[in-house]
């Protein structure tokens, strides 16, 4: 396992940008696949709730590369859901105690806060909401190193959506291991940093998945705690936001609403609205693309450019549409429906797997909550934008996934 864990570190650069160095990545996929056929016969994996799921969802991976005519597009993406499969095998393989469980834990929030330092140093500039956009001192290319990097504030707030409610939820009850008062304080700031990372990215589709998110953990925690006043102060933050989003909706109004759906406002207190124009002429073509390729998908990571070679979009050809912005479309179009179900599948198993570690395990309650409301968030910021497959920061969801499962094997043992 150590050979396999140095082997995976040596080459996850190669499979994050393996079109940097195409030959010396294809050799450290040669390697990384000859540790893994050794640790067959040495180590064989251990039985989870998630490894039939993941088989399946393989297989439909195998065949969204194969049937790509893409192979620029398809090759990082392809690496890219290597590296998160191997990050989920090596989490499941040696988070057996929960000194390593909680390690992969802190690993997990390190890599996020890491990938959002980076990612604040090259966001694209979007102003939608001037103020906001004053309030940021970064500028692209300052950090040493990352000269000419770009990042979409969308995938950014996206995996902040991931990421965020498990800092929240271990500000709510922390392991014992994280209580004290600088494990509190540390919990605190990267919080803090967090939310305001994610009001930089000026990404309302980030602000309401992590919303969503943050919603999901209050509801998780006041079903999974006994009676306490804990509970009790929980579950009055929770009604009152209930109210509040209720009585909103009612003062909008449905039919300002529907208005703003079907004729979307060029300003608002939140910038424009204009781009629901956008998805909405985006998301038939992705549907049809589906429909077209429903075994197989378009291709690993290749509607950005089947989309212009097939379909009347009414956007220009030279504009990238990047993916299909809808999460679930996203998946179907590069893996096809089976892959779809496999992914739907793999969620299910998230959630029940996730939802047994709450019960039975409280030493890992914190973690497993937040990460299933994480894993909530991603979705619903998924409903209109997309963190795709194969995409630099989706380790972090693969960690997750790991985590959960070591986590159950460990609650199992207990049992």
């Amino acid at each position: 396992m150590r050979l396999e864990g140095i082997v995976l570190l040596l080459v996850a650069p190669l499979l994050l940008i393996p079109g940097y160095a195409p030959v010396v990545t294809a050799l450290g996929l040669v390697l990384l696949g000859t540790v893994w056929l050794f640790s067959v016969y040495v180590l064989p994996l251990p039985a989870t709730p998630f490894n039939l799921v993941l088989c399946l969802w393989a297989i439909t991976v195998i065949v969204g590369i194969v049937v790509s005519a893409d192979p620029g597009e398809t090759l990082p993406k392809a690496t890219g859901l290597i590296l998160g499969l191997g990050a989920w095998r090596l989490v499941v393989m040696t988070a057996r105690t929960r000194r390593a469980a909680l390690a992969v834990a802190v690993l997990l929030l390190l890599l996020s806060l890491a990938f959002s330092v980076v990612g604040i140093f090259g966001l694209q500039e979007f102003p939608k909401i001037p103020a906001l956009a004053q309030l940021n001192p970064f500028q692209p290319g300052e950090l040493p190193g990352f000269n000419g990097l770009v990042v979409h504030p969308n995938q950014l707030a996206g995996l902040i959506c991931l990421f965020l409610p498990l800092l929240a939820s271990l500000l709510i009850a922390p392991p014992v291991e994280f209580s004290s008062r600088l494990g509190r304080a540390v919990i605190f700031l990267a919080t803090l940093w967090t939310v305001w990372i994610l009001l930089l990215t000026q990404s309302r589709g980030g602000w309401i998945g992590a919303g969503a998110g943050l919603i999901v953990l209050l509801f998780l925690w006041i079903m999974v705690l006994p009676r306490s006043r804990t509970r009790l102060a929980l579950a009055a933050v929770f009604t009152t936001i209930a109210v509040l989003g209720f009585a909103l909706v009612l003062w909008i109004g449905p039919g300002t609403l529907r208005d703003v759906w079907l004729n979307p406002p060029q300003e608002t207190a939140v910038g424009t609205l204009t781009t629901l124009n956008f998805r909405k002429d985006l998301w038939p073509w992705a549907v049809t693309a589906v429909a077209d390729f429903p075994l197989s998908g378009v291709g690993l990571g290749a509607f950005r450019e089947v989309a212009f070679r097939l379909y009347p979009l009414s956007m220009s050809p030279s504009f990238d549409i990047a993916h299909a912005h809808n999460i679930f479309l996203q998946t179907a179009l590069d893996v096809g429906l089976p892959g779809l179900v496999a992914y739907l599948a793999l969620l299910f198993v998230a959630a029940a797997v996730g939802w047994r570690v709450a019960r039975r395990g409280a030493g890992y309650r914190s973690i497993s909550l937040g990460l299933l409301a994480g894993l909530a968030a991603l979705h619903v910021y998924g409903l209109a934008d997309a963190l795709a497959l194969g995409s630099k920061p989706g380790v972090v969801f693969w960690l997750g996934l790991g985590l959960l499962a070591a986590m159950n094997g460990q609650t199992a043992v207990n049992d």
